[in-house]
């Protein structure tokens, strides 16, 4: 098969994924992984020595990486979007979850070998950022004359090569822009996953200069929609485990806020970000270093107009904002969910705005500690059987 037959025959299968989103409908799913993969390897194997893709000293802005963060369903695929069309921006497309996978997965590796697996983990999420349209984050190639995914893969690995040192995630950054060939140089690059507020300070270990922009969002719009995405793909949500992994976030933030101070961690709420889209973009802006483009109010992905990640179809928008009915939870959490949420959130989400009313009587606050303590002794049960002390 040719790499344009390859490549179409991907895109047929990112159609049927889409069509089956968020569920991951076999054969389809593993097919998909599988077409990747081998496009992924072939490039490899056709990236031997040959002259640079780019030449000329290394460049400045993989020192200045800025990353979205915050609890999955708080936005953070929007902002990521919104500033993916900026000129002086690499917007890194899709979850790198490289503090939370990748990392711990590959990094005691040698630097050719991770740049290998940097490319493979790439590939994916080039081609499909989210699952969603759209696909092919670096151009679609049977379009265009040269093939990005070749010039990425050949540059990656030659910056894995050539500087043991870096780390990969900044090395992608570079290598994206170069097969792009986007003109001038950017200012920053900018990578977004959520939960990678808590890595801070491995971030910092190899990025000192690190910036950071956290998304929040009211914890019962955050439960509400994990719960409908349970429900699509046949699973069941621990309420209050979401929600004290809500609380944890807002927590991290206040936490990394503090000691980072505003200039290094910028706080955004979701709620700012669709109702005053303007207003709340250029104050972003300001803090990423940037000047204002019109492209800061259009979600796109790789250029291309993004249909918004969002667990309801009235919200389900392409190229644009959505910041109407933003209380849609109310269709999800009845009243006692509700109360469960706000016991295990309020104070936290408070000191960021979110007035969540206070549970009436004990019965919310006697069913939140009763299952608090069953995981912890859950968690005590499975550390004893692994021989690990229990982390908390």
């Amino acid at each position: 098969m040719g790499e344009q037959d390859a490549y179409r025959r991907i895109d047929a299968l990112l159609e049927a994924r889409s069509r089956d989103y968020p569920k991951r409908v076999e054969p389809a799913w593993s097919e998909l992984l599988a077409a990747i993969d081998a496009v992924a390897a072939r490039l490899r194997a056709e990236a031997g020595p040959g002259p640079p893709v780019v030449s000329g000293p290394f460049p400045a802005y993989y020192d200045s990486p800025a990353f979205v963060v915050g609890h999955r369903k708080t936005g953070t695929t929007l902002l990521l979007d919104l500033l993916d069309g900026h000129p002086r921006l690499v917007a890194l497309p899709g979850e790198s979850n490289h503090f939370l996978t990748f990392l711990p997965r590959f990094g005691g590796l040698g630097a050719d070998r991770i740049a290998v697996e940097a490319q493979r983990w790439w590939m994916l999420r080039l081609i499909t950022p989210s699952g969603i349209p759209p696909f092919w984050a670096a151009g679609r190639p049977w379009e265009l004359d040269a093939d990005p995914y070749e010039l990425f893969s050949r540059r990656l690995l030659e910056l894995g090569a050539a500087n043991p040192g870096r780390d990969a995630l900044g090395l992608a950054a570079v290598a994206l822009h170069a097969a792009r060939g986007d003109p001038g140089e950017p200012v920053a690059w900018v990578e977004k996953t959520p939960g990678q507020e808590h890595e801070v300070e491995q971030i910092l270990g190899r990025y000192p200069e690190a910036r950071f922009v956290h998304l929040l969002r009211d914890p019962r719009s955050v439960v509400a929609a994990i719960r409908r995405l349970d429900r699509a793909t046949g699973h069941e949500t621990d309420l209050v485990g979401v929600a004290s992994s809500v609380d944890r976030s807002f927590a991290a933030a206040h936490d990394n806020a503090r000691r980072l101070g505003e200039r290094r961690y910028l706080t955004v709420r979701y709620e700012d970000l669709v109702t005053e889209p303007a207003r709340t973009m250029r104050r972003t802006a300001g803090f990423l270093g940037i000047d204002w483009a019109d492209s800061l109010l259009t979600p796109t992905v790789g250029g291309v107009e993004a249909e918004a990640n969002s667990a309801w179809p009235a919200r389900q928008v392409t190229g644009r904002i959505e910041g109407r009915q933003l209380e849609l939870w109310r269709e999800e959490l009845d009243a006692r969910s509700s109360e469960l949420v706000s016991v295990v959130s309020r104070r936290a989400a408070g000191r960021f705005g979110y007035d969540l009313p206070r549970p009436r009587g004990l019965g919310p606050r006697v069913e939140v500690v009763s299952r608090r303590a069953r995981l912890a002794i859950g968690r005590r049960r499975r550390s004893l059987t692994s021989g690990r002390k229990p982390c908390c």
